[in-house]
């Protein structure tokens, strides 16, 4: 008796994945977005399997039938004079510039009162 390989029927979402050429992940999100296999094979809630047929059939629909054209470039317009910058390129060091000046603040705040000399327990002051 010779023993023939078998053949599944449906596969799991990761062999499905593996099937299809796709990371499961990428898999993943095609089946939530509602644009991946459109039946599946349940056996519970979450358990999801589709038969090859299915996949042969998704595989059908994604195929496209082109000749390779020559595609000219699209020109885009650009702005004459030097590339101006964003937003949030113009304050990118601004948190840091107002940081250093609240620090400065409040040390010119505990020089002013004298709670620096208190603080250190200096017995300098005239």
């Amino acid at each position: 008796m010779s023993k023939l390989p078998i053949r599944p029927v449906v596969l799991r979402c990761k062999d499905a994945a593996t099937y299809l050429g796709l990371s499961y992940g990428t898999f993943r999100n095609l089946l939530s977005q509602g644009r991946g296999p459109a039946a599946s094979v349940t056996y519970g809630k979450r358990d999801r399997s589709f038969t090859i047929a299915q996949l042969d059939a998704y595989i059908a629909t994604r195929t496209i039938q082109s000749q390779p054209t020559m595609l000219e470039a699209e020109k885009v317009k650009r702005r004459r004079g030097r590339p101006r910058k964003t937003e949030a390129e113009k304050h990118k060091h601004l948190t840091h510039w107002v940081a250093i000046m609240i620090a400065l603040y409040i040390a010119y705040l505990f020089w002013i009162y004298g709670i620096f000399n208190v603080a250190i327990g200096s017995t300098l002051s005239s």
